[in-house]
């Protein structure tokens, strides 16, 4: 895939009020606007959250103007073919939920501390950026989605795709709660905890994994179904084919219930709730992986997986 299949519409997301994000973002973007005869770059966007970033950008002799363009954040994913995420995994999270109606592949830069998703390090950003503008194949990385849907009385409260989790939890002060869990339409348990995560592969080293669930290697066909401190030691993590629908009611509430997607959206559930659980069937997410390492390097460079003291 080079930048002829990428495109020549570069965008940029920046994590909120990181200075070196910032500064390593406008090194970038004019490292691209540079390179832009040759490699037919048209067009470099920032998410409208940018700026006064960009202004700087525009102050810098020799940038072209017309080729730096701002737009609301939630168009960015319209405009580009090509996406740059400065930051964490939360960072790439806000981004990555965008892509309801087309998948654009992203290059997520790490500048925090574990960065699963974020893969590329700070050190090899000009480098692996350069390496798509002069037409070197990237390394993509495909990964499921989930499409959440929440009905009300039958009624569609909430739809949308999630990356990583679809969690149902108590509120701070809140007992135990009941969730009805069904898969393909059939009765498989009633869970009695404090909640429950439903995870992709990707997401399986978030939350999942916290809460006692299996690591699941990316390209798997599969989700996982982890409940978290749940009342009995019978209930363990169930691993299942991502063809499946799982369908999950909330039937005991006694306090405030929350479904949170990705740690990011948030619905406020209600007794009689039904949660709809399925692969997300439009498109994968694509991810921009480093050269130099594949996953299990990853677990174990960022999850120490397997090391002995």
């Amino acid at each position: 895939m080079t930048l002829k299949t990428v495109g020549n519409r570069i965008g940029f997301v920046v994590k909120h009020h990181h200075q070196q994000a910032a500064d390593l973002a406008l090194r970038l973007a004019e490292f691209v606007l540079s390179q832009g005869k040759e490699a037919k770059v048209r067009q470099v966007y920032f998410a409208d959250e940018s700026r006064p970033m960009v202004a700087r950008l525009l102050k810098t002799p020799g940038i072209p103007k017309a080729k730096v363009k701002v737009v609301p954040k939630a168009r960015l994913v319209d405009h580009c073919d090509l996406i740059v995420v400065l930051g964490g995994d939360g960072t790439f999270l806000s981004i990555a939920r965008l892509m309801k109606n087309r998948s654009v592949p992203v290059l997520g830069v790490n500048m925090g501390q574990l960065g699963f998703l974020t893969e590329i390090k700070k050190s090899e950003a000009v480098y692996t950026l350069g390496a798509i503008l002069e037409g070197e194949k990237p390394e993509i990385s495909t990964r499921s989605l989930l499409e959440v849907t929440v009905k009300r009385k039958g009624k569609v409260v909430f739809q949308g795709p999630v990356v990583n989790d679809a969690v149902i939890s108590k509120g701070a002060i809140a007992r135990i709660i009941g969730i009805q869990v069904c898969i393909n339409g059939k009765d498989v348990t009633r869970i009695r905890a404090d909640g429950v995560i439903v995870s992709t592969p990707t997401g399986s080293t978030a939350y999942s994994l916290a809460a006692g669930g299996p690591i699941l290697e990316p390209s798997l066909p599969a989700l996982v179904i982890t409940a978290i401190c749940p009342h009995s030691l019978t209930q363990r993590p169930l691993v299942i084919s991502d063809d499946a629908t799982v369908e999950m009611c909330l039937q005991h509430r006694p306090g405030h219930v929350l479904l949170t997607l990705d740690g990011q959206d948030v619905v406020d559930l209600k007794e009689g709730d039904l949660v709809s659980i399925r692969k997300y069937k439009k498109h994968d997410l694509k991810i921009v992986s480093s050269p130099d390492r594949d996953y299990f390097g990853l677990l174990r460079e960022k999850l120490k997986f397997g090391h002995r003291d």
